[in-house]
């Protein structure tokens, strides 16, 4: 049940959100510089994807993966190896391993 009317109702037992998150970083460079604090700050953003665990209704853990304007492959399948871990995680299942021959 949701606590507040209009929210989804969250599922018993273990589950997995999947959200698009804009985060926005205050860097300070004038602390490298020697300069006065503030005088050559920067604000950085960043698109990325947030991946939450909940286990009874509480977050267990979170990851935020980066989203870059042009994704590289190996972007691609860091995003993807965290997807299905988390849903291995739902699953109750652990990974599976694969052993050469």
């Amino acid at each position: 049940m949701s606590d507040v009317e209009g929210d989804p109702a969250r599922p018993a037992g273990r589950w997995v959100s999947v959200r698009l998150q804009h985060r926005q970083v205050r860097v300070d460079e004038s602390c490298c510089a020697g300069e006065c604090p503030g005088e050559c700050a920067a604000d950085l953003s960043y698109d990325g994807i947030v991946i939450s665990n909940y286990a009874q209704g509480a977050l267990v853990s979170e990851r935020w993966i980066p989203l870059g304007a042009e994704p590289s492959e190996e972007d691609d399948e860091v995003l993807i190896e965290q997807l299905r871990a988390a849903m291995l995680w739902q699953a109750r299942r652990p990974p599976k391993t694969t052993t050469g021959e």
